[in-house]
């Protein structure tokens, strides 16, 4: 009877207990969904400046959040005594269980070609610390390496947010002092003022579908299902080289040193593994057990070339067609100049269909402009604008 009478009130307390701490979680859930929703603003337009935005992305762009993290976690790893103490353990243990293990050593016995190897191998890890130090090291390295180019794509996707803002904001804005116009000059109603309807409503239609896809990749950005989006205050620009004819392509301090970097950590880590030390005589003996070695090699170097020579050739041709837009630009910045104002007469269709033009010109070469952004290390360092 008093088993049962245990039993019960022990059950009652985990039942109690249970309850309470799934309550407890349910409310600590329920007011992070809340601040969420809150943090997504689904009701009112958003008004962000550079300094806000590239601080908000800290914590809401997964990309960039992702990026500082693995950049934090290759700072750790740098613990060189950490390393060294785990690298010692490691080995030792690693070679005193395979060569020592007499099973181990019966096996290589009876299969010498097979096994022998792997005995050696084992070994030869005891001597291997520095190796494997400067393997990690590597590794450390390259992962830093790609954190710093993950974090810069982020970046340079906010600058071309940015632009591609105000570049919707001017298109906009020429379109209502258009429509302004039109409506103080009013009049008599012409095939001419019936075909700038129509075009007036097809402009206006394509700048409302490109302000959506714009606010679509913004709420993308960001992680959020904003209800509207206002950039501001754009203060930290980055070159846009209209004005550069040449930008220099031969100096290797400008381009791709980040990627570069980041490649050819990979590629020298690969090259270490091959070149491991080894036991004197060990290559000797694999040799006449006819055992191959199991090293990754380093791409040879035809290769390397042919592969750095596709990246210029795109490299320059990105920038052919960046400059063959700009001209474009300029082209048609001329003829806006030449527009009528409000004391001039009716605007054309022709000036109407300039607005659209305009507009994706400008928005083509921001996508231009973003290839030179990620790999133009100047354009990081220096405040001249182009």
């Amino acid at each position: 009877m008093v088993l049962a009478v245990v039993s019960l009130t022990l059950t009652q307390c985990v039942t109690q207990q249970v309850t309470q701490e799934l309550d407890q979680n349910v409310e600590k859930q329920g007011e992070s969904y809340a601040r969420e929703l809150a943090a997504q603003s689904p009701f009112k337009k958003v008004e962000m400046s550079w300094m806000e935005a590239s601080e908000l992305m800290k914590d809401r762009n997964p990309s960039y959040r992702k990026a500082i993290t693995d950049k934090e976690e290759s700072q750790i790893k740098r613990g060189l005594v950490n390393n060294l103490t785990f690298e010692v353990r490691k080995s030792l243990s690693n070679s005193v269980q395979t060569t020592l293990n007499p099973s181990e050593l019966a096996s290589a016995m009876k299969d010498p070609v097979a096994s022998l190897p792997k005995q050696l191998e084992s070994i030869t890890d005891l001597k291997n610390i520095t190796h494997s130090l400067t393997q990690s090291e590597w590794e450390r390295v390259s992962q830093s390496m790609k954190a710093d180019t993950a974090q810069r794509k982020e970046m340079v996707n906010l600058h071309a947010l940015f632009c591609q803002s105000e570049n919707l904001s001017q298109a906009e804005d020429n379109i209502r002092r258009i429509k302004q116009e039109l409506a103080l000059k009013g009049g008599v109603i012409t095939k001419e003022s019936k075909a700038m309807t129509v075009e007036l409503t097809k402009a206006q239609g394509v700048l409302t579908k490109e302000r959506q896809q714009w606010l679509d990749q913004v709420r993308n950005f960001f992680n959020a299902e904003y209800f509207d989006v206002e950039f501001n205050h754009y203060t930290k620009r980055l070159n846009f080289y209209r004005t550069v004819h040449n930008p220099e392509f031969s100096d290797w301090r400008r381009w791709r040193v980040l990627e570069n970097s980041a490649r050819l950590a990979t590629e020298m880590q690969k090259q270490h593994v091959k070149e491991k030390p080894v036991l004197p005589g060990m290559n000797r003996i694999k040799q006449n057990f006819g055992v191959d070695e199991l090293r990754s090699s380093l791409a040879e170097q035809s290769t390397l070339n042919e592969s750095m020579a596709h990246e210029v050739r795109q490299m320059l041709k990105n920038w052919r067609n960046l400059k063959s837009v700009q001209s474009k630009i300029a082209q048609t910045e001329v003829s806006f100049a030449q527009s009528p104002s409000i004391t001039d007469p009716l605007p054309s269709v022709a000036d109407l269909k300039r607005v659209t033009v305009m507009y994706h010109l400008k928005k083509k070469e921001i996508e231009h402009l973003k290839s030179f952004w990620m790999i133009d290390e100047k354009c990081w360092k220096s405040e001249k604008k182009g």
